[in-house]
């Protein structure tokens, strides 16, 4: 109980560092309420124009008529000025004129409020989506079946929006709102205490009823719109049964079984079409009830001529008509914050998960690999397959180029995502020259052993700076070097700027065999001691087969390579070829010396080289 309250107090404090009370007294969102205050005040003018006609229309021979003492504070003044520098009729198209012109300046203060509320707003939702993305980066590396990805993408995309979404219609619902009611009720009381509460208290508890039936309705639509799906669910299992049913004869019975299920969802369909009919038309009730109660009440009063004047009821009606449309937002205020805290419990979990991989206190720099690589009893652990690395022992030679081939591309994948830390083996560890690699510094590690991917994206930035990083240690000449080496200068050349062409999604667009290339050629310009490569599955075509080939033979020279390959090419000029199946090394050895012993070798060559398939080439 004491973990789910501190979790949900951390969401609600998530929420209100996005839009809270406090904020709107801050520096960001002070004119904001500046604003919001001077648009509560211009109602006082809207009621005022509004007695001020009715007064005029009363006693239209009248030019300084007093009304009631009750509201003559509020009135006198405005009626007796433009009663005494214009006629009624020129007096009347004044206050119609000021009513709209307040009205209009109401309107575009509110809009200001909102457009100021929705800056604060998307600022500390895009904190929010810095930390996702940060915590990703941290979390996702050694993500192989995407699943973590996918979470991510949906809390930045969907969720944050949501979050963003019910955080600033709450923060406007709560400031307008609360100030138009503050000053409705102040005007009320002004004009008459007793008539303003005696028409002001049926509108508050219908209002209160209608918080009450618009949650329970909710509650029970829910009920029933779930009873409707489940229906639903069981009519479509019952098609699954086709062959039972006809192999059987089961058809007579089979049919009396849908029909009465058939039945029964309709009848849960009819009762939430009824539910849904009863909520509208009691919502309308009730509003119907909010509004003529008031009007009742006033109409009373003005008729047997108690205590209040025609002026003064017209200025009482107007402010309870406001304060009607007031209480009607103030009610979607607890609703935005229960939306809004729900997002924000969905990313503060995400956020408060513990990454994976860490740098351990007192790590060390990695000198660059000169002997060996060693899993030492390696196991890899995941939710949908607890074995699957399991004890492997695998031990590669410093400058030695590694095929490295599994039945399942996934074993062969987590097992080098264990070379730059993207992920941690479960048990057991990864030693190069001897150096518990957990105990190295990530930044001296993934600087000496770097992982080109098969699909990697370009960044939406200039070519150079797709081979650089970003890293200021890498000047021009390096990566014109690395370019050369992998022939990716090759197109380079041919784009319309240069190595200053921007790439991306909306810019210029690469094929997989440059993509490839050109991330070849940002691992290149690292001059990293260690580099694992994954072939892309896409099919290249035979000039960039070429340029691989020459590529593989440059930057394998004084360097340790393992391939993930995809061509067949590619194993049959490694020096090892290291066979993973069901988590352990199944077989090892040269390409000709595996076709001969390796049943398993022969499988995996036959399964991804055979003539039938298309969509892998040698």
């Amino acid at each position: 109980m004491a973990k789910g309250r501190s979790v949900s107090d951390s969401s609600t404090n998530t929420f209100h560092k996005v839009i809270s009370d406090a904020h709107f007294f801050g520096k960001s969102l002070i004119a904001s309420t500046l604003g919001t205050i001077a648009s509560a005040v211009l109602l006082v003018l809207v009621i005022l124009g509004a007695g001020g006609i009715a007064e005029l229309v009363s006693n239209p021979a009248e030019s300084g008529l007093k009304p009631d003492p009750a509201s003559e504070c509020l009135l006198d003044g405005i009626v007796d000025s433009i009663s005494l520098l214009h006629a009624p009729g020129s007096a009347l198209t004044t206050l119609v004129t000021l009513i709209i012109v307040a009205l209009c300046v109401r309107t575009l203060l509110r809009t200001l409020t909102q457009r100021s509320i929705n800056r604060h707003v998307a600022d500390g939702v895009n904190r929010l989506r810095e930390h996702i993305q940060r915590h990703a980066i941290r979390s996702n590396p050694g993500d192989l079946t995407g699943q973590q990805r996918m979470t991510a993408t949906a809390l930045f995309k969907n969720t944050a929006q949501t979050l963003q979404n019910s955080a600033r219609r709450w923060g406007f619902l709560r400031s307008t709102c609360l100030c138009d009611l503050l000053v409705l009720l102040i005007v009320l009381m002004t004009i008459d205490w007793r008539v303003g509460l005696e028409c002001l208290i049926p509108i508050v508890i219908c209002w209160i009823i209608s918080g009450i039936e618009s949650e329970r309705f909710e509650t029970s639509n829910s009920l029933l719109a779930d009873q409707v799906e489940r229906g639903l669910e069981k009519l479509t299992s019952d098609l699954d049964k086709a062959r039972i049913v006809a192999g059987y004869g089961m058809e007579n019975l089979e049919l009396d079984h849908f029909r009465s299920n058939l039945e029964a969802f309709q009848t849960r369909s009819d009762n939430l079409i009824q539910q849904r009919a009863r909520g509208r038309w009691t919502a309308l009730l009730i509003q119907l009830v909010m509004i003529a109660l008031p009007c009742i009440l006033l109409a009373r009063h003005i008729i047997f001529g108690e205590a209040v004047s025609l002026p003064a009821a017209a200025m009482i009606a107007v402010a309870l008509g406001f304060t009607v449309r007031s209480l009607g937002g103030f009610q979607r205020v607890p609703k935005l914050a229960g939306a809004g805290t729900v997002s924000a419990d969905e990313i503060n979990q995400y956020l408060l998960r513990v990454p994976p991989v860490s740098q351990v206190v007192g790590a060390r720099f990695l000198e660059p690999m000169t002997r060996s690589l060693q899993f030492n009893q390696v196991s890899i652990e995941t939710e949908s397959n607890p074995d699957l690395i399991h004890n492997l022992d695998l031990k590669i030679e410093a400058g030695e180029r590694v095929a490295l081939l599994a039945i399942s591309d996934l074993e062969s994948e987590a097992l080098v995502s264990l070379i730059p830390r993207f992920s941690d083996p479960t048990t057991g560890q990864v030693l190069i020259d001897g150096q518990d690699i957990r105990k190295a510094t990530l930044e001296s590690l993934r600087a000496e052993a770097v992982v080109v991917g098969g699909s990697e994206p370009v960044f939406s930035a200039t070519v150079l700076d797709n081979v650089t990083a970003g890293q200021q240690d890498i000047s021009r000449q390096d990566a014109v070097e690395a370019c050369k080496i992998t022939h990716a200068e090759n197109f380079i050349r041919q784009l319309p700027k240069g190595y200053e062409t921007p790439l991306g999604t909306d810019a210029i667009s690469l094929d997989a065999g440059q993509v490839f290339r050109l991330s070849l050629a940002r691992a290149i310009a690292r001059k990293p001691a260690l580099l694992v490569i994954q072939e892309p599955i896409e099919a290249l075509d035979t000039e960039t087969k070429t340029m691989l080939d020459d590529t593989y033979q440059r930057i394998c020279s004084g360097r340790t390579v393992i391939f993930l390959p995809s061509r067949l090419s590619t194993v049959k000029k490694s020096d090892r070829v290291v066979v993973i199946h069901e988590g352990r090394v199944a077989a090892d050895g040269k390409h000709e010396e595996l076709v001969r012993s390796s049943e398993l070798y022969r499988h995996w060559e036959y399964m991804r080289f055979n003539v039938f398939r298309s969509d892998r080439q040698a």
